[in-house]
């Protein structure tokens, strides 16, 4: 139980990441290409990927090296075999459909046919009549037509009713997915009550109707308006979807479309659960199989020093950590990801060694500490103080022989610095960066930097710029005798 926790405790949120975006990756390859002779071969290359494995830690290196070509050379014959296959999955509508959709794989159902079809004749004014049986026989009460038994598809459907076919008047008989009848003649209903525009297509559907449990389906060619028939019920139909609806109610494929919904649903269901745990077999034996070792160097970090103290000498800045871990993790690593952190709250002023171990070092999950160089570090601290200071210009080089620097005047000529005690004790005053003389040709002024020697100290609010003014006049020229 304890392993297992400790186990738990050492993945990344990475990880998790990283066997659900391939588990998800394998399982829509699994779902496109579900059904083709590609996913029947897949499992000879896992099998030989398998054993490449199985060559490796072993130590079989020809082995490993022979299976990888024959792997290699698998997968380029697969691509050029199963072109079509991988093409038709590559021609998908949309990214939605190639990431989250269900591929038909070409299997579209006779009432997608019907209500497409249905609705593409209503569109260019194609007048039809479709009779749909259930239970009832229906030869006793229509008349004539040609006996067919033909495949249902959209091109026969408006082959029949084209206005120049002869049976496009009549009815077509659609049983069990085939055309079983067409130009057939049906009985007219007696009815006063049926609106005007209502010809004799809807007639002869309603006719049918009100004597069998037929569904019958009218187009009209003078408004493309798509009609359904049941019983004594008349009703218009707006879109495939609700022609769909009314079709499955009728043919009963309610309850079939639901048992094939959870066949399906649990086909996949199982399907992603078989890809989870493929991936999560695959990323444990790369991630974890195989340990190897690295060095990185990581700087120290220093924290909680107490006030009034500063840092002014150390042993070293970095340490060398040397890592174990598997190869992508250490691979990967680099050294921001790394923490090495020595808290000072314990401190005091003078010489401090502190002990480099795991306790002071933050790794990222999966990786463990080996070995620490150097595994202490030396620490100077000094308690920090505040002067006021003199600043000294700092001129360099010389003007020309013509003029003279007659007055220079530096705001402010003082300035308050902090910084450990032992360091501001030998200082007595503060010099500003170079001022070349060479440069000045008129009177003006200047903003110069005060320099802080050593870094350890410290401005408030960081203004360690004065500003001088200075005079230059024109030297007067001796008179000549």
């Amino acid at each position: 139980m304890t392993d297992a926790l400790s186990f738990m405790s050492s993945l990344r949120w990475q990880d998790f990441l990283d066997i659900g975006l391939n588990g998800f990756i394998l399982f829509r390859l699994y779902v496109l290409f579900r059904g083709s002779g590609l996913i029947r071969v897949m499992p000879v290359v896992v099998i030989l990927w398998a054993l490449r494995g199985v060559a490796l830690f072993a130590g079989l290196v020809v082995t490993s090296w022979a299976i990888q070509g024959i792997i290699a050379a698998a997968a380029l014959i697969l691509i050029i075999v199963f072109r079509d296959d991988i093409a038709s999955v590559f021609q998908a509508g949309n990214l939605k459909t190639f990431l989250w959709g269900l591929p038909s794989h070409g299997n579209i159902t006779s009432m997608d046919i019907i209500a497409q079809t249905t609705f593409e004749m209503g569109k260019n004014k194609i007048g039809a009549l479709m009779v749909f049986p259930r239970t009832k026989e229906i030869n006793n009460i229509i008349q004539g037509g040609i006996d067919w038994d033909g495949k249902l598809s959209r091109e026969m459907l408006l082959s029949i009713f084209w206005d120049k076919n002869p049976v496009h008047d009549g009815a077509v008989i659609i049983k069990q997915n085939r055309i079983s009848r067409v130009g057939a003649i049906l009985p007219l209903s007696r009815r006063s009550d049926l609106p005007s525009r209502y010809g004799t297509r809807h007639r002869a559907g309603l006719g049918l109707a009100e004597s069998s449990d037929c569904l019958v389906i009218i187009v009209s060619e003078e408004s493309g308006r798509v009609t359904v028939v049941k019983g004594t019920e008349i009703k218009d139909v707006r879109n495939v979807a609700q022609l769909k609806i009314i079709m499955e109610g009728h043919l009963g494929n309610g309850k079939k479309k639901k048992s094939a919904l959870w066949k399906n649903f649990f086909e996949y269901g199982t399907s992603a659960l078989v890809c989870l745990a493929l991936v999560t077999g695959i990323w444990f034996g790369l991630s974890r199989g195989r340990e190897t070792l690295k060095s990185i160097v990581v700087p120290l970090e220093y924290t909680d020093i107490q006030k009034d103290f500063e840092i002014i000498e150390s042993s070293t800045n970095t340490v060398t950590l040397h890592l174990g871990g598997s190869v992508p993790l250490l691979k990967s690593l680099g050294p921001k990801q790394i923490k090495v952190l020595l808290k000072l709250n314990a401190a005091s002023a003078g010489e401090n060694i502190y002990t480099v171990s795991g306790k002071n070092i933050i790794l990222p999950p999966g990786i463990h500490l080996k070995k620490v160089e150097p595994s202490s570090v030396k620490l100077v601290l000094d308690g920090t103080v505040t002067r006021q200071l003199p600043i000294q210009l700092n001129w360099t080089g010389k003007l020309s022989e013509e003029l003279i620097l007659a007055n220079a005047q530096m705001t402010p000529q003082n300035i308050t610095v902090t910084g450990p005690r032992k360091v501001l004790k030998t200082i007595t005053t503060l010099y500003t960066e170079k001022i070349p003389l060479d440069t000045i040709q008129t009177s003006g002024t200047r903003e110069v930097a005060v320099i802080l020697q050593p870094s350890s100290l410290n401005v408030a609010d960081k203004k360690n710029r004065v500003k001088v003014s200075y005079t230059v006049v024109k030297r007067e020229k001796a008179p000549v005798l």
